[in-house]
């Protein structure tokens, strides 16, 4: 795949995303996971808007500024490290269209994830470096969904981590 494809494959991958978020944050009526949905959704059409642009160098002199590509979800040494404050955030009720779209969100931002590092290995230079950066992000979106669907879920499991401690002492 040359970096044109490359690119508008990625738009298709975070357009589906966005657009499943915005139609959370429509749908859902818990204000929490509607922050949270809308704050992914703006995340994900930043990306969209980084991939146009770079599209549209591409076209001209070629030269992408990694730079523009920012995001607002937080590394997850930082989400780890708030765990115990966002825990107390939650709400103790979360309906079960949370757990519904945290599930198809997290298949998405998986794919997506999967997409940009299957591409990051067959580019080079300062299109592997960006489509890495995505990567980076991208992860940090499977990361929040995956905290919001456990605890959601109540099962036991907060951040890939049994909760409680089922063995006898």
């Amino acid at each position: 795949m040359d970096s044109t494809e490359i690119f508008t494959t990625a738009i298709s991958y975070e357009v589906k995303v966005r657009d499943l978020y915005r139609l959370a944050d429509n749908t859902i009526d818990d204000e929490r996971g509607k922050a949270i949905f809308r704050s992914l959704a703006e995340d994900e059409q930043s990306h969209i808007d980084f991939l146009l642009y770079s599209l549209e160098q591409l076209k001209t002199d070629g030269n992408i500024d990694i730079k523009r590509l920012k995001t607002s979800i937080p590394a997850r040494a930082r989400i780890e490290a708030d765990i115990e404050k966002m825990q107390a955030k939650i709400p103790e009720k979360m309906l079960g269209d949370i757990k519904t779209v945290l599930g198809s969100a997290l298949v998405l931002e998986k794919e997506t994830s999967a997409f940009y590092r299957k591409a990051a290995e067959q580019t080079e230079g300062e299109i592997q470096k960006i489509l890495e950066k995505f990567l980076e992000i991208e992860e940090r979106h499977v990361d929040v969904v995956q905290i919001e669907l456990d605890h959601a879920s109540r099962n036991g499991i907060w951040f890939n981590f049994m909760e409680i401690d089922l063995e006898a002492e």
